[in-house]
């Protein structure tokens, strides 16, 4: 009898609460739904944040679909391992299957959206060792006015790694600023065991200030970003560009299968518009098969993608052991700036694989070259194919030590590998790259006399042997008498099959 009573207490407490508590659940004629040992369903009005501070480790927090729940929202502390669970009232038939990015046009219906109400807070904040948090079709609507983060998970603050969230997860969610207003940012990552998965990430914007996708500087990682569509007017990824109190350094992140866009129509506006991606502080980080598109020269030069390192955390900061492979840019006014001056330097870049298209100084409003380049020790760039418009590199300031350019598909233009106050070619290659190795490459209307070590000079692209150049397929027919031209024999060019560049 006594037992009988407690539960009847705890349930008559959970309905004034506004949430009721079952063992397990099934909603409509779907599929019932995975959930852990209990299941609050927070129905329309009721309070959300009431649920967050009653659930228990592997639960699940149902919220009914299609309706709103504002506040700012804080997920607290709770013992143990398992995951709290936070997902649409939908059934899993309602939402795309795992492993398959959303998209807010067919499932807008049934996502339950959370908004903050407080300005200047987040809508949802992840702060003091909060973790084992995962949402699932839920839809983020902007803060007031688009000032500050949607979603913030630590503080740059934390007196020690212990401190910081971690294990909080985002799985097929929807997460949006303003049309009218924006959004500074989507996501501050600055935890560990952060994944973003699956997701729609769109109008991040803001006139007179910076704005990311998703933005990561207080954090050692680890941090996955998979399968997403991403829009950031400044970055729409960003690691580093500001001090924590731990001068942490993210490490051990995956950047993959993402779409990271700036819609062509914010050309022209006040939208503040820098790059694709960019690390200025991070090791061992992988960015593969993601597709980048749109870029222009405004508050920056129009460089796509930049690996810079800048000193907001002292000699903390650096780049190290990074591998950006099997990407496609297409696009932008520039290719790659690589500036490893400040910190601890920059170190160890891999460029291999990856196609850079419609690199177009004109079209986009800068100067169409692939590179900029100052001060690294340890660049490798190989097997690229490369369609820009204006110069292979232009080199300035400490040289570029341990460097390696093979195996790519590249025109020359007006000055090739040039160099800052020089003219360009092998000079320039020994001055500004340290007397590094440039061979195996295709390059068209290059000048041989320039070069010392060996490559194939071209007149035209359209000799190189592409499946479809008019398309943008740029494998290398397997009849080009070129296919296996690079150094040692090897295969040159990118080989991607852009069907699957991106994600899906």
């Amino acid at each position: 009898m006594k037992q009988i009573l407690i539960i009847a207490l705890v349930s008559a407490v959970a309905l004034v609460l506004g949430f009721g508590v079952y063992a397990c659940s099934t909603f409509g004629s779907g599929t019932p739904l995975e959930y852990g040992t209990n299941t609050i369903t927070v129905k329309k009005g009721a309070d959300f944040q009431a649920a967050l501070d009653s659930a228990k480790p592997g639960d699940t927090i149902v919220l009914e679909a299609g309706s709103t729940f504002r506040g700012a929202f804080k997920l607290p502390n709770k013992p143990g391992g398992e995951f709290i669970t936070i997902r649409t009232s939908a059934p899993d038939s309602q939402l795309p299957p795992a492993d398959t990015r959303l998209v807010p046009s067919k499932y807008h219906s049934v996502l339950p959206k959370l908004e903050s109400d407080v300005k200047g807070e987040p809508t949802i904040l992840a702060v003091d060792r909060a973790h084992h948090f995962r949402f699932i079709g839920v839809e983020f609507g902007p803060t007031i006015e688009g000032m500050y983060d949607i979603i913030k998970l630590g503080t740059g603050q934390e007196k020690s790694v212990e401190d910081l969230p971690h294990h909080i997860e985002f799985d097929r969610v929807y997460i949006h600023g303003s049309p009218t207003e924006g959004q500074r940012r989507g996501i501050a990552a600055n935890g560990r065991n952060i994944k973003i998965t699956n997701s729609y990430i769109s109008d991040i914007k803001r006139k007179g200030d910076e704005s990311q996708g998703i933005a990561v500087w207080a954090t050692d990682g680890p941090i996955e970003i998979v399968n997403n569509y991403i829009e950031g007017a400044a970055e729409n990824i960003l690691f580093g560009g500001a001090e924590s109190y731990l001068k942490l350094v993210p490490t051990d992140c995956i950047v993959r299968s993402n779409h990271l866009n700036k819609p062509p129509e914010w050309k022209g506006t006040d939208w503040v518009v820098k790059n694709i991606f960019e690390i200025k502080n991070g090791k061992r980080i992988k960015v593969e098969n993601n597709l980048m598109t749109n870029n222009w020269g405004m508050a920056q030069d129009g460089m796509a993608i930049l690996f810079t390192t800048r000193a907001d955390n002292g000699d903390a900061t650096i780049i190290d052991e990074i591998e950006f492979t099997g990407n496609i840019v297409r696009g932008s006014g520039g290719g790659l700036n690589i500036l490893g001056s400040e910190g601890s330097g920059g170190h160890r870049l891999i460029i291999r694989n990856n196609i850079f298209d419609d690199i177009d100084g004109k079209k986009w409003n800068s100067a169409g070259h692939f590179m900029k380049s100052t001060d690294w020790d340890g660049l490798t760039i190989e097997n690229n194919t490369i369609i820009q418009t204006g110069n292979i590199a232009n080199a300035y300031g400490n040289p570029i030590k341990n460097f390696i350019f093979r195996n790519n598909i590249v025109f020359e233009n007006e000055y090739g590998i040039k160099g800052d106050n020089m003219g360009s070619g092998q000079q320039v290659i020994a001055k500004f790259f340290s007397g590094g190795s440039v061979t195996g490459n295709i390059i068209i209307s290059g000048n041989s006399t320039l070069y010392k070590e060996p490559n194939v000079f071209l007149n035209s692209l359209n000799l190189v042997g592409f499946e479809d150049i008019a398309n943008g397929e740029y494998r290398l027919k397997s009849k080009s008498p070129y296919l296996k031209a690079g150094f040692a024999g090897k295969r040159i060019g990118a080989d991607l099959n852009t069907k699957l560049v991106g994600g899906k």
